[in-house]
């Protein structure tokens, strides 16, 4: 998700108060159920601040932490999951509305009963007990809710891995939580143990492709949906074709995989981390060299200090509009979070270490979890049964002011006024715009005078100075 302020208005200067950036760790929950291995983040509660979801494999239970609005998170509990309908090794989580009733559900699956279920939300922060959408799923593991076969109504199918299936397999769904028959998407192949996968509009044609990364054989490969332009076959499936050439091949252990544009040149590109490498790298990711299922595709490697990675992830964190990358550690030793800014042209910089007190995180969510502007990281730690919080300050402003070479605003953050002082002599007139690039507010002040924000709503804008060449932000509380 990119989050880029006022594109078509203007290019915010510089600004000389905001902190260098870094990641500020904060412990959501010292001691989750055992082992956390995944994690899902969403609006379970109706307001404004995503909650998240997280899965465990030892503790085998699905619990939810509701967004306090603040940085923090309340523990709400383990969700109920009763025989026959009960979860071992919860290996996937997704959070979606399934039945179009407006409230986020809860979907899970586990590893070792070979089930997917859903937790109903009731919309009052309480779920119903898990309700089994199918109990034949060998190795259950990921699972997506998505359109995968553009229903007018867009009702939610799933899409979960069946890595002891040697499959990977989908629902369609429909709209009241019940789901049709189990469907494949990829052939049986045996040993090839399918764990990570990615669903986007790969080839830019109007429906949905999938990318898996095989653990088994180390394979990656992508699955085209052939919905347009052929349709939905005799059977009711939604056909699905290999591409004649895998993306990677000889991969120790796979672990994560995605689409991802991560050279900004608008096309999709694929990465994948390799828990086990050998002969491959760890980190890679891979251009199409042409259009088409007959594409070959180009390797660019990304050195890493880290030797056995979990997650690849790719996302704007400094704003800047450029994809930056994210690896986690899938180990004890090693950093355990590192990132690469991007530049302009689609290249990484050398890596950053964020964190070294998360070890083993197989999972993470980034979102913006404080509504603050920038993207936050939310992690599990499979090693120390934790759930962790880091939130990126990339935005965070002064509490004194901010100073360019003709004006100084102060307080920022502030409540009710901002001030004005600096080398100008004729009337200020000023514009307001929120982040979606929406001008709230025009006005004009003399020498001396404040400006009234009281009335504006909670969050980050930009102030513009007419006849000046400056902008800021601030942070109205």
């Amino acid at each position: 998700m990119k989050q880029i302020l006022l594109t078509s208005l203007f290019v915010l200067t510089t600004l000389t108060s905001i902190q260098a950036q870094s990641f500020v760790k904060s412990v959501i929950d010292a001691s989750t159920s055992i082992e956390p291995y995944t994690i899902a983040s969403g609006h379970l509660n109706g307001d404004a601040f995503l909650d998240i979801a997280i899965g465990t494999d030892t503790g085998s239970d699905v619990t939810w932490y509701k967004n306090n609005g603040d940085g923090t998170f309340m523990d709400m509990g383990a969700l109920s999951a009763i025989a026959p309908n009960d979860l071992s090794y919860v290996e996937g989580i997704t959070i979606a509305d399934l039945n179009a009733d407006g409230n986020n559900d809860i979907i899970a699956t586990s590893y070792v009963n070979s089930n997917v279920v859903w937790f109903e939300n009731n919309g009052d922060e309480t779920f119903e007990p898990a309700v089994e959408i199918s109990g034949a799923i060998p190795g259950a593991g990921m699972v997506m809710a998505v359109n995968i076969d553009n229903d007018v109504n867009n009702y939610l199918d799933l899409v979960v891995s069946s890595y002891d299936g040697n499959k990977v397999v989908y629902f369609l769904g429909n709209g009241d939580g019940t789901f049709g028959i189990l469907r494949d998407i990829t052939p049986v192949v045996a040993g090839s143990q399918p764990g990570a996968f990615d669903i986007a509009d790969y080839d830019s044609d109007g429906d949905l492709d999938v990318v898996v990364a095989f653990t088994g054989n180390g394979n990656v490969s992508v699955f085209d949906n052939k919905l347009i332009p052929d349709g939905i076959d005799g059977s009711g499936n939604v056909p699905f074709t290999a591409y004649d050439n895998n993306v990677s091949t000889g991969n120790g252990f796979l672990w994560t995989v995605s689409f991802a544009d991560i050279n900004d040149d608008s096309s999709l590109d694929i990465i994948k981390s390799d828990n086990s490498p050998t002969a491959v790298p760890n980190i890679a990711w891979y251009a199409k060299d042409s259009a088409g299922t007959a594409t070959t595709f180009t390797e660019t490697t990304v050195t890493t200090s880290i030797s056995r990675t979990a997650m690849a992830s790719v996302a704007d964190f400094n704003n800047d509009t450029f994809n930056d990358l994210l690896v986690t550690n899938g180990r004890a030793t090693d950093a355990d979070f590192i990132w690469f800014t991007s530049d302009a042209v689609g290249g990484l910089a050398s890596e950053i270490i964020i964190d070294d007190t998360n070890s083993a995180a197989f999972d993470i969510e980034i979102q913006d979890f404080d509504n603050d502007g920038d993207l936050d990281i939310a992690a599990v730690s499979y090693l120390q049964d934790d759930l962790a919080l880091y939130l990126n300050d990339h935005i965070t402003l002064s509490t004194e002011e901010n100073t360019l070479n003709e004006i100084t605003i102060y307080p920022n953050p502030t409540k009710n006024k901002l001030n004005f002082k600096g080398n100008f002599t004729n009337d200020l007139n000023i514009s307001i715009y929120n982040v979606l690039g929406k001008r709230v507010m025009n006005n004009t002040i003399q020498l001396g005078q404040n400006l009234d924000v009281s009335k504006l709503n909670s969050g980050i804008y930009i102030i513009k100075f007419k006849d000046y060449n400056t902008t800021y932000k601030f942070i109205k509380q």
